[in-house]
């Protein structure tokens, strides 16, 4: 990363400069103590410089896109000078053998052959001019996106400065150098993105020169300018460090010396400005004795922009993308176009007028677009029109396999038609002879007659044996079975009643237990706190007597007494261990276990009692119900139903051949089937008796039929037959009545034509449904008939030279306008301009040679001046002691870092003068194309600029870094 060697102005301290290497030092650094009181505002900068970083990213990424497009021109410019140089030299060639040439046949092959390697090398400069345009776009993008972050980074150096005016003295010195660096890296991308900008712009102006010739001309003036303004910049880079090194020898210590070279060198640079004042008004001068002339260039080249359109930039050098609409208006002569060829197809008496904007021209070549008068277009399309009389419809030539083919596919789709037509014949006699909704007269509704009526008798049959099961279910087996089950219940229902009766007892008991040991606890508990009362008060008794002690004693016995009533009301209740007197025990059942035992032992015996009862009831019931009986015969009655060949499959089979009959009865007639009325019957569901009762049906009501349904299946079969918009047709279309309708068509559009071509019969055809496309088919196999004839490649060829011919004509008007019109107009121009710089020529050469003095030398002479001020310069304490002063050794450093830094600006511009040097010579000598001289040029800038834009990132960072650091430090 490149070392920024100098970043703080005059009066700034030195010896705090920054280097930004990519990292920030998170060390804090001395003094950092006083650097408090950041506000919001400071922080509002930081998001300033945030967002600047980001518009940052969308300029590089910018960068990248405008040298993939640099690379697109390079491979595009190749392209074209090849294939202009290929083109030129054919050109060249058949125009010398045409000098030879007296047949006059073939003295026509050879002015077709020129033509078309003139319009050769034409397009290869469209191609040219298109790449170059495309190349000026991505530019402005890139400049459009450049001054976006410019302009964003200029914002966040002033909300930098109004955050100042928040912070103390010390943050200000502190903040300052960071500020600076950030600007001077925003200043050197500016000047990188200018130098780029520049390189590219030469680049583009290169490509669209297809001349070598003309190309190295222009760029030897090009680069013989740079190679004289990198000498100017170097030898001022060379007086500079001479002018650096002369102070780092000075002797002299007293303090007046120092303040003396002060004055000398800001008289020094004041003589710098001086001069560059005296050469402007001198300038002025030349501008004032040359208006006349200025205003006779800006006629010049308003005629210009009149004639193309073009749209002027700022400066006076060169034209901008944009471009207007063009004021003049060409007209283009008219183009007559007579073929009459039976054979091909052909009938065509037109005539094209067209006329167009030079502007028109120039936007296409700027989006890269293929520019095409209305004419061409016509032109072109009538070529393809005439080439395709021998081509089949997949744009192939017409072969004796194509022939056979398209036969095979007027088979199929005869076939197909006949199939189609049938269906439509039989729709048409069911409507005109339909009586609406009765289907008993039409062919086939007898077998629908004959499924409906075995789907009557297997409704019938599933019925009866559905009503059987259900009376017998009913009357017998779920009588018996809800009585036994009715009494199944009653007999758990008494069980759980006993249950819950023992339950309620053993509650009760509980209950009783409970009261006895609460109330001897409560007991308890009174005599206790008596007792605790008294001994409180015996304790506080300083001299107790044996009658003091008499009252608590007392309470003491009957808490005793208490204690041992509510232990024994306790155990008997809960249980406890006896003790047998002979090491052993014997656990003592509590009134509760006793009264679980009670309760468990009732609930053992109510169970045992419902056992009995339940095996007396299911006794009971096999008396009515021996050997499940009842149960079998309900089986018997639901298999005869849903068994294997039950009723429920006959009726399911018998409706399914009824929608079957139904479908094939409709398909007849070609028309989709309504199944509404056997469905609504078969799935028809009884809500008194909640359960699904298919019932039957009428044929004529199962077949009815819609008249506006079968009118809808006419429409559908006629669109098939006939095409769509022959929809509805209740009689035939005929091949010949459809042939008569083109042929009507066609003459409408054209009265005097004596034939219809081929082609309108093929392309009509298919509007008419299969019957359109048999004669389709017929059309085509009879075109490519025509096509295998010898004679028929003769008159294609013939008419497409004579299409061509027109062709070039248009290109002959269009080549001549540029070369009659613009390009005078261009020529009268730049000699305008060009005449008139020349008187600038020596004005602005010394005006370039001062300020690359004072751009060289300034820096120089206010880092210089700088360190002598701050070296005489002393800050005072409160008690007037000086604080960071510096020592005339620290000068004397700061001097040579100064010198050394000179060296390293000197020896770069020595290298970019070398590096222009030898670029021009390559060229000179023939060893470099001026487009990939022009080429290394524009990538040595885009580095620069890539190198700008990275400092520009890392000074960025680092000032964010540093608001961070006094932020958090106020915080605390």
């Amino acid at each position: 990363m490149k070392k920024w060697t100098y970043l703080v102005a005059a009066g700034m301290m030195l010896g705090a400069t920054p280097v930004f290497t990519g990292c920030i030092d998170n060390d804090e650094p001395e003094g950092i103590t006083i650097l408090r009181g950041a506000k919001a505002e400071l922080l509002k900068a930081k998001a300033s410089v945030a967002a600047a970083s980001v518009e940052q990213v969308k300029a590089e990424a910018a960068l990248k896109l405008a040298e993939a497009e640099v690379k697109k021109a390079e491979a595009a410019r190749i392209q074209a000078i090849a294939d202009y140089e290929a083109a030129k030299a054919k050109e060249m060639e058949y125009k010398a053998e045409l000098a030879n040439i007296q047949n006059e046949e073939a003295r026509a092959d050879l002015e077709n052959k020129i033509k078309m390697y003139a319009e050769q090398r034409a397009a290869a400069e469209r191609a040219a001019q298109e790449a170059a345009a495309q190349l000026e776009v991505t530019l402005m993008g890139l400049k459009a996106q450049l001054v976006q972050q410019e302009a964003l980074y200029e914002q966040a150096l002033k909300d930098l400065a109004l955050a100042k005016n928040t912070l103390t003295e010390a943050q200000n010195a502190y903040l300052e150098k960071w500020t600076t660096a950030l600007n001077t890296a925003q200043n050197e991308v500016k000047q990188k993105a200018a130098t780029y900008e520049s390189a590219v712009k030469e680049l583009a102006r290169l490509t669209k020169i297809m001349e070598k010739t003309e190309a190295k001309e222009s760029y030897l003036r090009t680069q013989q300018k740079a190679v004289d303004d990198a000498k100017a910049d170097l030898d001022a880079a060379i007086e500079a460090q001479k002018l650096a090194e002369e102070y780092t020898g000075k002797t002299f210590e007293a303090a007046e010396k120092w303040e003396e070279e002060m004055l000398t060198l800001e008289a020094d640079l004041k003589a710098l400005d001086k001069k560059l004042a005296d050469l402007a008004a001198e300038r002025t001068k030349v501008e004032t004795a040359t208006a006349g002339e200025y205003e006779a260039v800006l006629k010049a080249r308003q005629t210009y922009m009149d004639l193309t359109g073009y749209e002027w930039d700022n400066d006076l050098e060169d034209f901008s993308v944009n471009i207007n609409q063009s004021k003049e208006e060409i007209k283009l002569n008219d183009i007559i176009i007579s073929i009459n060829e039976p054979t091909l197809g052909l009938a065509i008496d037109q005539t094209i007028t067209d006329k167009y904007y030079y502007s028109d021209y120039l936007k296409a070549l700027q989006n890269g677009d293929e520019f095409q008068l209305n004419s061409v277009s016509t032109i072109n399309s009538l070529k393809e029109t005439i080439n395709g009389c021998a081509l089949d419809p997949n744009d192939k030539a017409w072969t004796e396999e194509n022939v056979a083919r398209y036969t095979r596919e007027l088979e199929k789709t005869q076939n197909n038609k006949d199939l189609i037509k049938e269906q439509w014949e039989q729709a048409v006699k069911a409507f005109k002879g339909l009586e609406y909704g009765n289907p008993s007269s039409f062919e086939g509704f007898d077998i629908v007659e004959e499924a409906v009526a075995a789907y009557n008798e297997a409704i019938k049959k599933y019925n009866a044996d559905v009503e059987a099961l259900n009376t017998f279910r009913t009357d017998k087996l779920d009588k018996a079975w809800n009585a036994h089950q009715d009494k199944l219940a009653e007999i758990e229902a008494n069980y759980e009643k006993a249950k819950a009766a023992n339950q309620t007892e053993l509650e009760e008991t509980y209950r009783g237990i409970e009261k006895n040991t609460g109330a001897l606890e409560k007991a308890m508990n009174v005599a206790w706190a008596n007792y605790d009362k008294l001994k409180t008060q015996y304790d506080q008794i300083e001299n107790p007597t044996a009658d003091d002690a008499k009252a608590y004693k007392a309470a003491e016995a009957d808490y005793n007494k208490a204690v041992t009533a509510y232990q024994k009301a306790y155990d008997e209740a809960n249980g406890y261990l006896k003790d047998n007197g002979d090491g052993t025990t014997t656990w003592i059942k509590g009134s509760y276990e006793k009264a679980q035992i009670l309760r468990d032992n009732k609930n053992t015996i109510a169970e045992k009692d419902k056992i009995l009862a339940e095996a007396k009831e299911t006794e009971d019931y096999f008396k009515v119900n021996p050997n499940n009986a009842l149960e079998n015969e309900s089986n018997k009655l639901w298999n005869a139903i849903y068994g294997y060949e039950g009723s429920f499959s006959i009726k399911n089979t018998a409706y399914q051949n009824v929608c079957q009959a139904l479908s094939d009865f409709n398909n007849n007639f070609g028309f989709s089937t309504n199944y509404t009325v056997i469905n609504e019957a078969y799935n028809y569901y009884d809500s008194e008796k909640q359960q699904f009762i298919p019932q039957e049906v009428k044929a004529e009501d199962v077949a009815r039929i819609n008249k506006n349904d079968l009118r809808s299946s006419i429409s559908n079969l006629s669109r098939q037959l006939y095409g769509y918009t022959n929809a509805n047709r209740l009689v035939e279309l005929t091949a010949e009545e459809i042939k008569q309708e083109i042929e009507n068509e066609w003459a409408s559009m054209h009265p005097d034509a004596s034939f219809v071509p081929y082609d309108y019969y093929s392309n009509n055809y298919t509007r008419y449904g299969l019957v359109g496309n048999i004669e389709y088919y017929k059309a085509l196999i009879a075109q490519g008939t025509a096509a295998l004839q010898p004679e028929t490649k003769t008159k294609i060829e013939n008419l497409v030279k004579e299409m061509d011919t027109h062709l070039a004509d248009i290109d002959a008007q269009f080549t001549a306008y540029i070369a009659d019109v613009i390009e005078p107009a261009e020529t009268a121009y730049t000699t305008a301009y060009t005449t008139l710089m020349d008187k600038f020529t020596k004005i602005d050469t010394d005006i370039a040679e001062a300020e690359s003095q004072k751009f060289a030398k300034k820096p120089v002479l206010d880092k210089i001046n700088a360190a002598i001020e701050v070296y005489l310069s002393q800050e005072m304490t409160s008690e007037g002691k000086p604080v960071n002063s510096k020592t005339l050794a620290d000068l004397r450093e700061e001097l040579q870092s100064i010198y050394e830094a000179a060296v390293t600006t000197a020896y770069e511009k020595e290298t970019e003068y070398i590096n222009a040097k030898e670029a021009l010579q390559a060229v000179i000598d023939g060893t470099k194309e001026p487009v990939a001289a022009q080429q290394e040029i524009v990538a040595d800038a885009q580095k620069a600029l890539e190198a700008a834009q990275a400092e520009l990132k890392a000074a960025s960072e680092a000032l964010q870094a540093e608001i961070e650091r006094i932020s958090a430090t106020d915080a605390e």
